[in-house]
């Protein structure tokens, strides 16, 4: 079943693209607010805000799994896993930022770039220095940021169910969204050290393995490294180097949509293809 709440899920997804009509999450906000509001530690509220919903979510699963052959659990499950994927258009913030860039425009590149990366990411100033740090926050950016929307959710929800998958969109909008909780970035830093490091070798065996795979090990036994940084050090190697000299952050901007941003893109599509082959496999063998 869940198999087929999986295929339902990507298909609507592929033929929809986001779903802003599903993911409104004003819901959620205004009742971590009121969990606030209750005045207790930090962590009972991250339970209360995260792991409750997902708890009782399991539970209505459970009991609407027997009902009508398990249909009712499987369109919810596959409603559940498009709410949980990431929010906005990913692959449209790319393609205008490539855009702009192939068009020459790259004042509106850089700026684009400043508007994607949060404030204590990227310090915009004029020499390399701040370009190499803007390049590298920009790779780590777009794979978390990749790694996130879908990666970890279905990895999830294939291990644990559509409630975990859930309970981790909820986990990340308790990190990235209005009010973020120290609590949840620190369970979420363990939350990912999984996924990050399954997806790191998803990199090696659909990109360059010769060239990724020292990074890979690294990556493996370093359990400080943080999600973002994982990934792009793996990832930045499986696809290729970008070794351009940029002379300002506008130049920058133009090698890193010119070379990096296509090929880790393309190496995302390709670990994403992987997964879904093998999970068909591992589905059709069952």
């Amino acid at each position: 079943m869940s198999f087929l709440a999986l295929i339902i899920a990507l298909s609507m997804r592929q033929l929809w693209g986001a779903e802003p009509w599903l993911h409104r999450d004003s819901w959620w906000y205004g009742y971590r607010e009121r969990v606030a509001a209750l005045g207790v530690s930090g962590w009972i509220q991250l339970g209360l805000a995260v792991v409750l919903p997902a708890l009782l979510l399991g539970i209505f699963l459970d009991v609407l799994a027997p009902v009508l052959f398990g249909l009712p659990w499987i369109l919810l499950a596959a409603v559940v896993l498009l709410y949980s994927f990431g929010r906005g258009d990913f692959q449209a913030r790319i393609a205008q930022y490539r855009g702009h860039c192939e068009r020459g425009n790259y004042e509106a590149a850089w700026l684009y770039l400043c508007g994607e990366l949060e404030a204590d990411d990227l310090a915009v100033a004029s020499g390399s220095a701040s370009a190499d740090a803007a390049d590298l926050r920009l790779q780590e950016r777009l794979l978390y940021d990749g790694y996130q929307r879908w990666f970890a959710v279905v990895f999830w929800f294939v291990l644990l169910g559509p409630a975990w998958a859930f309970g981790y969109r909820l986990l990340q909008m308790s990190v990235h969204g209005v009010s973020p909780s120290p609590c949840a970035a620190q369970l979420l830093h363990w939350v990912d050290w999984l996924p990050v490091r399954v997806l790191a070798i998803t990199f090696t065996l659909a990109g360059d393995f010769v060239r990724s795979h020292n990074a890979l090990r690294e990556a493996v036994v370093d359990t400080s490294s943080d999600a973002p940084s994982v990934l792009r050090a793996v990832g930045a190697s499986a696809a290729y180097a970008w070794e351009g000299a940029a002379d300002s952050a506008a130049e920058a901007a133009i090698g890193v949509a010119g070379e990096m941003i296509p090929a880790l893109s393309s190496l995302l599509t390709r670990s994403g293809v992987v997964w879904v082959v093998a999970i068909a496999l591992v589905a059709i063998i069952d």
